[in-house]
């Protein structure tokens, strides 16, 4: 899998863990708060210097968790030998005492994460995240140091055949040769390079070749020619010359390979040559092809890791500018009779937003940077639950078949996210039966083993499995459009009928819960889609349905903080029509000013702040208040995609943009919740 701050895999193996602690109270806390989330690990705790080191001088461990004081030495020591010994070993701080300066100095000298020993609830999936990066790390280290194999194998076997080889542009100018053509020629790279290579021709045949090669390299044909060339004793000897095109995906020319075989005493044997030096020539092509394949993967692992950060960049400013459209539309909608004409154009532009907003998290999704809630789904039950929604978004020309089996585990997964993606997947399969069929949606167990072909594929774990399988009778994809399916903005259903982020999202988040999505079709005899997800070792968690409508609790104060305008106000009317009383704020500067001119131990009932501010961000400002007003609760609303708790691990999140129910909820839950 790409690389992306996502939800881990269970490791197959023990996981290895050196703890550096000295108190045994902390030390058993963080035992069993990894064994609660279900790592399977051996810890080896230490204390001291001389045992830290000697533990490191093994080699035998997959991670370091380690307090920041110690009594003969502290953590920042002790990270800068474990950096000194062992770089690539993943380091987390897990201290009681670590703050803002503290957090930005280890992660200078290179810690891997750290979590405070009060929010121990987040280890496990810092260490998940911190082993699966590590994991990729290496996997990629691996493909570049296969790649410099593949290149320097490649070098070895041209420079070692009896044959000349040499590459030229798609416009036919000669850039590489191999050895063997120096060894005969006597010329350099600089004095052959381009066209330069006429120089060792023979002036009877040179008009003919140049003329024949020109010809083949506008037509795209392969070249073959037989002529003497001159060595560096001054002597010729024939040569049986052949080059073919090398394509792209898109079947244009990017280079050309040939080969020059030396045919002085063979040239009344032309043909069987001919036989030999192309098998040669389907290994050196081989051999580029491997060469290409590998760098190509390598490129799409840097693309789709640069598209991992521009989406929380993006997202977070677009989802700023929906926030106050789809917050207003939704007072509008409230506020205005239910019979009032206006309520179906106020509907129209809520479902637009709210699709816009869709889009924002398809869009994570397949950047594998969403905020995820995994846990133990029955998935068999949420496919029967979603039955009649989805025969209803298919039409009454398609019959839907719902298939599960009895008794099957748990799987992991975000629920919300899980049928998000088979509504997708119906959605795509409807506009592909335009003429009705049938949509089958089927759910099994499946067991991965090293034999598996879909292991092998897809690089997914050994272990048990369940399987959603989506089968249309539609009109199916060919070849092409199959490899592109998955691609983010790709679409076959034409201009403004679909956004080609579908596809993409259900690839995503299958891959960020550790599993898989597997494609098929055929032209003419529709699709098949299978989400393969891990199973979970707890049971089932059974949700209740949210309501849409507002909870309107007691009333309260709130200061409200965020340097969006347009954000701020929209927000401010969804409170005041709650009945809450507002105090705005532009900045964390204003925010503590406010706080500061309170009097007579006055202060508000709850603090709303943005997260990505100028100057101050929410959580330096939530630091701030907790300073002065240690139970004064805090709600970070952000609409900043990367911020995944890591900064803030006790605050609670708020994504933007957010309708009035979702607002009124949350507070609700916090105004009644104990603080301190």
């Amino acid at each position: 899998m790409t690389r992306a701050l996502h939800q881990t895999l269970l490791p197959v193996r023990e996981v290895q863990i050196l703890h550096l602690e000295d108190d045994g109270l902390d030390a058993t806390l963080v035992r069993e708060f990894l064994a609660a989330s279900g790592l399977v690990f051996r810890i080896e705790r230490v204390w001291t210097r001389a045992s830290f080191v000697e533990a490191l001088s093994t080699g035998a461990f997959d991670i370091v968790l380690a307090d920041h004081q110690l009594p003969d030495f502290d953590g920042v020591s002790a990270l800068a030998i474990a950096r000194a010994r062992a770089p690539e070993l993943p380091f987390i701080f897990v201290s009681g005492a670590f703050g803002e300066e503290l957090a930005v100095e280890a992660m200078r000298h290179g810690a891997t994460d750290y979590v405070v020993k009060q929010r121990l609830e987040r280890l496990p999936l810092v260490v998940r995240r911190a082993l699966a990066e590590t994991a990729e790390r290496t996997e990629r280290l691996r493909a570049e140091a296969a790649l410099r194999a593949s290149e320097e194998q490649f070098r070895t076997l041209a420079d070692n055949i009896d044959h000349f080889a040499w590459m030229a542009d798609a416009s036919g100018n000669l850039y590489w040769y191999n050895k063997r053509w120096f060894d005969y020629t006597g010329t350099t790279l600089d004095e052959v390079r381009g066209s330069g290579w006429r120089r060792v021709h023979h002036p009877d045949h040179l008009a003919r070749v140049e003329g024949e090669y020109r010809r083949c390299i506008v037509s795209g044909e392969s070249w073959e020619d037989t002529f003497p060339l001159r060595g560096r004793d001054g002597g010729w000897r024939w040569f049986l010359s052949r080059a073919r095109p090398i394509r792209d995906a898109h079947g244009r020319i990017v280079r050309w390979f040939g080969t020059n075989t030396d045919v002085t005493a063979q040239r009344e044997a032309e043909e069987a040559l001919r036989r030999l030096n192309e098998t040669l020539e389907q290994r050196i092509v081989a051999a580029i092809v491997e060469r290409e394949s590998m760098l190509a993967k390598l490129h799409e692992a840097q693309r789709l890791e640069t598209i991992g950060h521009l989406t929380g960049g993006f997202a977070h400013d677009f989802n700023n500018l929906l926030t106050p459209i789809i917050g207003n539309l939704d007072l509008l909608r409230r506020r205005l009779p239910e019979a009032d004409r206006s309520q179906r154009l106020i509907a129209s532009a809520l479902q637009g937003a709210e699709r816009a907003k869709t889009m924002v998290q398809r869009l994570l999704a397949f950047a594998r940077r969403q905020v995820l809630e995994p846990r133990p789904v029955d998935v068999g039950r949420l496919v029967e639950g979603m039955a009649d929604f989805v025969g209803r978004s298919l039409g009454p020309q398609i019959t839907l078949a719902v298939e599960a089996a009895p008794d099957l585990p748990a799987a992991r997964v975000d629920p919300t996210q899980l049928e998000l993606a088979i509504l997708n997947l119906a959605v795509n399969a409807r506009d592909a039966m335009p003429d009705g069929g049938t949509l089958t949606v089927a759910v099994d167990g499946r067991t991965i083993d090293r034999h598996t072909d879909v292991a092998h594929r897809f690089g997914l774990r050994h272990g048990e499995f369940v399987r959603i399988v989506v089968t249309d009778t539609g009109t199916g994809m060919d070849e092409a459009t199959l490899a592109r399916a998955i691609e983010p903005f790709y679409s076959t259903k034409g201009i403004g009928k679909g956004t080609g982020l579908g596809l993409s999202m259900v690839h995503g988040l299958a891959a960020q819960s550790g599993g898989a999505l597997v494609l098929s079709s055929t032209p003419g005899a529709g699709t098949r889609a299978e989400i393969w997800l891990p199973i979970a070792n707890e049971q089932a968690e059974h949700r209740e349905t949210p309501s849409h409508e507002p909870v309107r609790g007691r009333a309260v104060t709130v200061l409200l903080v965020d340097d969006e305008p347009l954000v701020r106000a929209t927000t401010a009317s969804m409170l005041t029509d709650l009945g809450h009383q507002v105090i705005e704020a532009g900045s964390g500067a204003q925010a503590l000013d406010c706080l500061g001119r309170l009097v007579d131990g006055a202060q508000p009932d709850l603090v709303i702040t943005d997260y990505l501010m100028p100057a101050m961000t929410g959580a330096e400002l939530a630091r701030e208040i907790r300073a002065r007003h240690p139970d004064l609760p805090i709600l970070l609303a952000t609409g900043y995609a990367s911020l995944t708790g890591e900064a803030t691990p006790d605050l609670p999140l708020l994504a933007k943009p957010f309708q009035q129910a979702e607002l009124a909820a949350t507070i609700a839950q916090l105004v009644a919740a104990p603080h301190g």
